[in-house]
């Protein structure tokens, strides 16, 4: 059945879009700017189908899968490492008040320290290539994970610990009975803030000299003031943070049953 709601609030979204994208291509049809500063829209649909269907003689004609797989394969990573980090601990530190106040500020002192500021001693610590850029993908989501995490399982409604404990739970047990389950929608909500963290901190980290990546031809583009390029790039790796988030809220409204929005 056809759905007008949504058709309307797809309307909505693209409006802002259409309208931008009018006023850039006639900024640049009247030439008010150089082309090599910003390009017309159409110059860069064209390098964008260019770069994913191929048929020129350019560097990057065609290439779009192989460097996107390695971009993935690093956000995978990265991302599976600060959740595999993230989560057990927001739940460790949010139940146990006393470990936290050990470990809590030294995190949120590191919480603080902009992520190029690790670009250098990771590069010392793992070198050029792939586990630097894993490092900084980890690093990127971990933060938001614990953070959703800890508060999640931290500030479970006090209504429900009392119900437990009523009905004759235990201290340990009411974790796994209560405090879990009441704080999933957090760390979820948390996973999928990761993620599009994982995709931002995937451009840092490619650019360290990879040679393949997203991020790495950016930083190539850059190189040679390939200006279309460069826009595509941002375009597509932004399209693919879209994605990703959309299917994690797929997995979370449709396999988990949950309603997040």
């Amino acid at each position: 059945m056809f759905n007008f709601d949504r058709l309307a609030a797809i309307g909505k979204a693209a409006y802002l879009p259409v309208v931008l994208v009018i006023i850039w291509a006639f900024v640049t049809e009247s030439r008010w700017v150089p082309a090599y500063v910003l390009p017309s829209p159409s110059t860069v649909l064209a390098t964008l189908v260019d770069f994913i269907f191929g048929g020129s003689e350019q560097s990057f004609s065609g290439t779009f899968v192989k460097h996107f797989l390695q971009s993935l394969y690093r956000v995978a990573g990265g991302f599976a490492c600060g959740t595999l980090l993230g989560v057990p601990l927001g739940i460790v530190l949010g139940y146990n008040r006393g470990i936290g106040a050990f470990i809590e500020p030294t995190i949120e002192l590191s919480r603080a320290v902009p992520g190029i500021c690790w670009l250098p001693l990771a590069l010392v610590w793992f070198g050029i290539g792939t586990g630097t850029s894993v490092f900084l993908i980890a690093l990127g989501s971990f933060y938001s994970i614990f953070l959703s995490t800890l508060g999640g399982v931290r500030y479970v409604n006090p209504v429900l610990l009392r119900a437990g404990r009523s009905l004759g739970a235990t201290e340990s047990s009411l974790l796994y009975t209560v405090i879990l389950p009441a704080a999933f929608p957090s760390i979820l909500s948390g996973l999928r803030l990761g993620l599009s963290y994982s995709w931002i901190y995937m451009v840092l980290g490619e650019f360290t000299g990879v040679n393949y990546g997203l991020g790495a031809l950016l930083l190539q583009s850059r190189d040679t003031m390939d200006t279309p390029l460069i826009i595509s790039l941002m375009a597509v790796i932004g399209t693919l943070g879209v994605i990703s988030d959309r299917i994690m809220l797929l997995f979370m409204t449709k396999i988990l049953g949950m309603d997040v929005r």
